[in-house]
């Protein structure tokens, strides 16, 4: 699964939500950010955070919110999706809410 943020437009999109083997998150937009750009990663966590889809870690992985993860993938999923969905969750809650560890993909690394 993907979830397909805007840095310009502060939106995030969940794509290929049943597939849940490779969780990331995909920066679309602006094409030049960057992970090397620290004003990009800020904007990234921001957006994140302001969307309440999750966090930015300092080693640049990004923890997704099983809630919210839920709530974007509400109808778009089987049955037995929810089940796969927490097998991938970490054992112990990020914070207080339990996470999906996520990677970051930038448009400047493709």
């Amino acid at each position: 699964m993907r979830f397909v943020v805007d840095l310009e437009k502060v939106t995030v999109v969940l794509a290929e939500a049943g597939d849940v083997r490779e969780v990331s998150v995909v920066v679309a937009a602006p094409a030049h950010a960057s992970a090397a750009s620290e004003t990009t990663v800020h904007r990234l966590a921001d957006v994140l955070a302001a969307t309440n889809v999750g966090t930015l870690e300092q080693d640049g992985t990004a923890h997704l919110r099983a809630d919210a993860v839920l709530f974007h993938a509400a109808g778009q999923v089987d049955d037995d999706w929810e089940r796969r969905f927490r097998e991938v969750c970490e054992d112990r809650p990020h914070g207080s809410v339990l996470a999906a560890p996520a990677t970051v993909i930038w448009p400047s690394a493709s």
